[in-house]
């Protein structure tokens, strides 16, 4: 991809985010960020979403978004163990989850930082996040920092979309993390299976390690909290990396962003797929969206 960011540390061993080959977005349009997963290398990464480009032009039979086609940008981040000086991963990377938590807090504070150095102040950049795995938590780290913490220019999030989410779907059932900062993107579209071996088994066991619950289950192996907190819901019969070639996660994709497919195309998960609504959290209304109080 010709549009990419890249999250590294300065030499004084910060985040920090670098261009690559000598683009910069233009912050005074609309702007989609792209945040892969974790053990993802950055050909692996550019790969996966081009893979769903094409998915989304091909077998969701639509053209490709314009925010997608021009104004997209894939984020680097380090979310696997490299060997130093040696590029690449480890082959004991995918042992490390744990570890990689606080690097996907590290890439969203250097994110929220980059965003607010370089958007212009007059107005609020509109932001979609689309991501996937360990990048949700990046995401999400990056909405509860500005949820938390907000500035003049906070950007607006016109929609969020999370494909296998790894984080716990406890921090937003019981209001424990994150919540303040997933409930500020106007819609949200979350893409979850229960056929995921990934957060059905390691994940949580990782997330038990980091210490963040005891084998607690994830967003993207549930879809909890459910609709009522996520704007829609929708149930795949994906793997954890089947996402990208999924014409169903295609069509749910290019929907949000106003691409809507052939009314005709097939459908491949049951009737019940998509969640209705629930009453988990009956405050958690359109009209208590301010990240202003403690509770909303």
């Amino acid at each position: 991809m010709s549009r990419e960011l890249q999250i590294g540390k300065d030499g004084n061993g910060n985040p920090s985010v670098w261009t690559r080959n000598g683009r910069a977005p233009d912050w005074s349009s609309p702007v989609c960020l792209l945040l892969h997963g974790y053990n993802v290398e950055p050909q692996g990464a550019a790969s996966n979403y081009e893979r769903l480009f094409r998915t989304i032009q091909e077998k969701a039979k639509t053209l490709l978004p314009p925010l997608l086609d021009s104004r997209s940008w894939l984020v680097y981040w380090q979310g696997y163990a490299s060997g130093g000086l040696a590029p690449g991963k480890t082959l004991s990377s995918p042992l490390t989850y744990a570890s990689q938590i606080p690097s996907a807090r590290e890439a969203a504070e250097a994110l929220r930082r980059y965003i607010d150095q370089r958007s212009p102040t007059r107005f609020a950049p509109q932001i979609t996040l689309i991501a996937h795995s360990l990048g949700c938590r990046v995401a999400l780290e990056l909405l509860d920092s500005y949820a938390r913490f907000p500035a003049k220019g906070t950007p607006e999030f016109p929609l969020m979309v999370l494909m296998a989410a790894a984080v716990p779907a406890y921090f937003f059932e019981d209001l424990v993390r994150l919540w303040k900062g997933a409930l500020l993107p106007e819609t949200t579209l979350v893409l979850f299976s229960k056929r995921d071996w990934i957060l059905a088994v390691p994940f949580r066991a990782g997330q038990t390690w980091a210490g963040e619950g005891v084998f607690p289950k994830a967003v993207g192996a549930t879809g909890r909290p459910g609709v009522g907190f996520w704007t829609r819901v929708v149930c795949t019969h994906n793997g954890h990396s089947d996402y990208f070639e999924d014409p169903q996660t295609a069509a749910e994709i290019a929907d949000s962003l106003g691409q809507a497919p052939p009314k005709g195309l097939p459908v491949l998960c049951e009737r019940g797929a998509v969640m209705q609504p629930t009453n988990l959290l009956p405050a958690l209304t359109l009209a208590s969206r301010s990240v202003s109080g403690e509770q909303r």
